[in-house]
């Protein structure tokens, strides 16, 4: 083999090793950039336990697209977790620069005992009182050729 020929075969082996380097590093960016918006409502309530309905939007704003997992979502109300969602094994698609519905995840949160902050969270709401929840959300975004978890927490608000 010819030195032009080993110089040759370097150059491409090493362009095309930045190149893939490059482009991993833009997919996990556009994974850090994933932004989660969601929205709960009560679906019902009464003294034998709350559902709560969660629409979760997916934001994209970057050029990548990349698929995921359908999210998991946790409830937390003062720092305990009170509900989860059902996990399902669903891909979705998140196009680049694009928004992603995933609506009527529903979490169930029972009334276990009238010691458990469960109590004192849907004595609040019976009363008509606005209450802060944390939303944890986990996920895995597939970039095809790696896999990464993703996880996000948000406060939000709720009234009955």
């Amino acid at each position: 083999m010819s030195s032009l020929t080993k110089i040759l075969a370097t150059t491409v082996i090493g362009a095309g090793a930045i190149a893939g380097w490059s482009y991993l590093k833009n997919l996990k960016t556009a994974g850090a950039e994933l932004e989660i918006v969601p929205k709960a409502t009560i679906h019902s309530l009464s003294w034998n336990g709350l559902t709560i309905r969660l629409d979760v939007l997916l934001k994209n704003p970057t050029n990548g697209s990349f698929s995921l997992i359908a999210p998991f979502i946790k409830l937390l109300y003062k720092d305990t977790t009170i509900g989860s969602s059902t996990p399902v094994n669903k891909e979705f698609k998140l196009p680049a620069h694009g928004e992603l519905m995933i609506d009527n995840i529903m979490v169930q949160i029972p009334m276990s005992n009238v010691f458990s902050v469960v109590f004192t969270l849907i004595k609040a709401l019976t009363a008509g009182e606005a209450t802060a929840l944390t939303v944890r959300t986990i996920t895995t975004i597939n970039l095809g050729i790696i896999k990464l978890p993703y996880e996000n927490k948000q406060d939000i608000t709720i009234k009955k």
